[in-house]
């Protein structure tokens, strides 16, 4: 069997691969590495998320102020001869065949993380104007599923950038998050916003990502409290996307934007109103008694949010972790009571939260109705964090939940490495 992992190979030492990308690597030698020894092998591994702030605002135009975190989907295969693709997950440890002669007809018999694949494979060949290259491999990843850390977001910009490397090609990091969003609405039929996959490819070791979801325009924020930790606490409680009210939600929005537009341009004709990203406070609180009741909730959460968003990056930039916790809380608040996603495990985990000594902040994450919760806690009380949750969430949901303790980590990358020598 091929070792790549061998001391000799100097570029693949010099990766630094996290765990998952190694595991498919290993996966990989050890199923297709003795048939498919004369096309180099393609490591490609992509972060999953957790957003600081700025929830259910990036479909709205919004804005959003995630991190990449060092929890990683990763792809290794190679290029085989023909349409078909091999593909083993190893988490699920399933296996399937992918026909890309039929990639425009997404089957439904497909399980659900093949059809982000199929559907990726389909988005770079519309991309490039290339037949896609078939391949064959295994997909490893530690970003919990069902978990609001965004693993589905991992998974298609990993393959995506296995597929680039395959093509021979490569897209600036935002149109492969296009290429992404869209692979999530043809694959699960779920109208995700851009954020997920944005930072998954844009994301900086060290850093927060300030995102303008209208115009793409982005900065850097660096987290320079050397004793924040940041604490994500899943609940047991797998949400899908396409199986709850996530776009009933975006539906509500969008009649929200077009009711106000109208009662907007009954004042001011002039005024360009586009998204909730155009509405301000002082509108919702002059016109909102002439909007449904639940409307004006969704609105509300919309517009407020994206002003807690920029709130929150002045507080980081700025050093004011106390501030920064509150915005956290009040966008929790805002998300449980006006935009109705959050759980009662979810706010079970808030308030244990807020009990602890040294946590700054919490909040529910992720589009909700389960999933997971976010904790900004000083590093010296994540045990005390730690052991609240372990008296009193069990106890009081009747759920067994994990903690996880993220950092901030690079995006995307992607790794050539040479065909295997055969070897058994």
């Amino acid at each position: 069997m091929t070792d790549w992992a061998g001391a000799g190979n100097d570029e693949l030492a010099g990766a630094a691969l996290p765990e998952p990308a190694r595991n498919a690597l290993e996966e990989y030698a050890k199923r297709f590495a003795h048939t498919h020894t004369r096309e180099p092998v393609i490591v490609a591994w992509a972060p999953g998320r957790v957003n600081l702030i700025g929830e259910h605002t990036d479909y709205n135009d919004g804005y959003v102020l995630p991190l990449a975190v060092d929890r990683y989907v990763g792809v290794a295969g190679s290029a085989v001869e023909g349409n078909v693709m091999q593909v083993f997950a190893l988490h699920q440890r399933q296996s399937v065949q992918i026909d890309l002669a039929t990639l425009p007809f997404l089957a439904a018999d497909l399980p659900l993380w093949a059809r982000y694949v199929r559907a990726v494979m389909a988005g770079v060949e519309r991309e490039s104007q290339t037949p896609s290259c078939a391949w064959a491999g295994v997909i490893a990843g530690d970003v919990p599923v069902g978990g609001g850390m965004s693993s589905s977001a991992a998974l298609s910009v990993a393959v995506a950038h296995l597929a680039m490397a395959l093509a021979g090609t490569t897209f600036d990091p935002l149109r492969v998050a296009r290429l992404c969003q869209r692979a999530e609405d043809e694959g699960a039929g779920v109208q995700v916003g851009l954020m997920d996959p944005a930072i998954s490819c844009l994301g900086e070791a060290g850093h927060a990502l300030l995102l303008d979801c209208r115009s793409l325009e982005y900065r850097q924020i660096p987290l320079n409290a050397v004793d924040l930790s940041i604490a994500v606490f899943d609940t047991g409680v797998p949400h899908t996307l396409a199986g709850s009210a996530y776009n009933e939600r975006r539906h509500q929005c969008e009649a929200s934007v077009s009711l106000l537009a109208s009662l907007v341009h009954a004042e001011d004709a002039e005024r360009d109103i586009r998204s909730l990203r155009d509405i301000t406070p002082v509108d919702l609180d002059r016109l909102g008694w002439q909007m449904p009741l639940e409307l004006l909730r969704r609105a509300r959460h919309v517009v407020s949010e994206n002003v807690r968003v920029l709130a929150a990056a002045e507080a980081l930039e700025q050093g004011d972790l106390e501030r920064l916790g509150s915005l956290l809380y009040a966008s929790h608040a805002s998300l449980r009571d006006d935009y109705q996603v959050s759980c009662a495990e979810l706010d079970l985990v808030v308030d244990i939260a807020r009990s602890v000594e040294g946590v700054l902040g919490a909040r529910m994450m992720g589009a909700g109705f389960g999933g997971s919760a976010l904790v900004l806690v000083r590093e010296e009380s994540v045990q005390q964090l730690a052991q609240a949750l372990e008296d009193r969430y069990p106890a009081e949901s009747g759920r067994k939940g994990t903690l996880h303790i993220c950092h901030a980590s690079d995006g995307a990358c992607v790794l050539k490495l040479p065909a295997g020598d055969g070897k058994e």
